[in-house]
């Protein structure tokens, strides 16, 4: 997890250009404002990418200073008001997205099924099924979105077959907002005869 400032920094450059995002055809926007120098490159705007940044954010409140707290508020309220406003387009954003995670993550898991995918990138490529999830959050819950969560249970079937339990992958500060009841599969790696 990056740091507190960057993900203060992220989530505010996001915020800024998250309505000009939503009135275009894109599902991935690049950001007009750059990380420091020294820092890693900003990902391109998603959905999901927000909601993950976002969740970072909220794990690391127990580190922020006085300033970053209020910052952090601000921009949640921020965060609020958009969503109250444009609710609709992020939910058709949204189910965009979630087809477009969807595919990443079966293409993920046929290669590691294959022997063509290293067990060392499962910790990678879990972003797309944690994005997968958090999308559903705002998704318009159409019938594309039921068929998608449809298979995105058999996926997890599969994913039993080619993993096994372990403590949680990420960050130990995003325990608490990946619960293993919500996102089971980041409390699993891939067994050792999976390259």
């Amino acid at each position: 997890m990056e740091s507190v400032d960057y993900n203060l920094d992220l989530f505010e450059a996001m915020l800024d250009e998250l309505e000009d995002f939503l009135l275009s055809a894109d599902i991935f926007w690049p950001l007009t404002k750059r990380s420091k120098p020294e820092s890693s490159p900003y990902p391109r705007l998603s959905t999901g990418a927000l909601l993950v940044t976002q969740d970072e954010s909220l794990a690391q409140e127990a580190e922020m200073n006085t300033d970053q707290k209020a910052r952090h508020a601000e921009l949640q309220r921020q965060w609020k008001g958009i969503l109250n406003k444009w609710r609709s387009a992020l939910g058709r954003k949204s189910e965009r997205e979630m087809g477009m995670r969807l595919n990443l993550w079966r293409a993920y898991l046929s290669d590691l099924e294959e022997g063509k995918a290293s067990h060392f990138d499962y910790d990678r490529e879990t972003r797309n099924r944690v994005q997968f999830t958090r999308l559903r959050t705002l998704s318009a819950g159409s019938s594309k979105t039921l068929k998608m969560e449809k298979t995105i249970r058999s996926l997890d079937a599969r994913l039993l077959n080619l993993t096994i339990a372990s403590e949680f992958i990420w960050d130990d500060r995003l325990r608490e907002t990946y619960p293993e009841s919500d996102f089971g599969f980041l409390y699993r790696q891939p067994r050792e005869n999976s390259k």
